[in-house]
């Protein structure tokens, strides 16, 4: 009689392979051979499951979409509505080796995205869905009722100064310590909470 395959746990190992790979040897290292490799299986294995070089980048963008919004779910509950948006928030900076490897990740998918319709269809719903997190907060936390269109812009530059802080602090991480991002975060929250019309 066959054996039977546990599809889902065999495709959990090689998707803890492709982090390990990635953790090891960075995004230009991550090929079909050295998941296989990783995950003590053929290359045919893992072509099962990911077609390609493209299929791996687009499945570690999702995971690492899904990593980062079960932190954000597992968040203790925070005092005010301004403390829940900085905790969630804080999710998306370099903060700990978790999250470096995911600005990483998110660092060379956002170029990837540029020749690449599949990548970029990935990006687009992951970021829209971190956006949409971002304005509901927001939202929340402003003192005063907010229109429509000011409430956009200003969850939109929160966004904005968070993809930059991530970006410079792979790029430059000893310009770009902890204590610094987390400076620069709530000095944004600050403008995003009380600032005034972008016109």
């Amino acid at each position: 009689m066959p054996r039977q395959v546990d599809h889902a746990r065999r495709r959990e190992e090689i998707s803890r392979a492709v982090w390990q790979v990635v953790r090891e040897r960075g995004l230009d290292g991550l090929t079909l051979r050295a998941v296989a490799a990783a995950a003590g299986c053929t290359t045919g294995m893992v072509t099962h499951y990911f077609s390609g070089k493209s299929a791996l980048l687009a499945h570690v963008r999702s995971d690492m979409h899904c990593r980062m919004a079960a932190r954000i779910e597992a968040l203790p509950a925070q005092p005010t509505p301004r403390e829940t948006l900085y905790a969630v928030a804080e999710q998306a900076l370099p903060l700990d080796d978790e999250r470096q490897l995911e600005a990483v990740v998110w660092s060379h998918f956002q170029l990837s995205t540029r020749t690449d319709p599949a990548l970029l269809t990935e990006h687009t719903a992951s970021h829209a869905s971190w956006v949409q997190r971002l304005t509901v907060l927001v939202r929340a936390a402003c003192r005063q009722p907010i229109a429509p269109g000011e409430l956009r812009w200003r969850a939109r530059a929160l966004v904005a100064c968070l993809d930059g802080l991530a970006l410079n602090a792979v790029t430059d991480p000893d310009a770009y310590p902890p204590d610094l991002q987390r400076r620069v975060l709530n000095a944004q929250l600050d403008l995003v909470l009380e600032g005034g019309s972008a016109s």
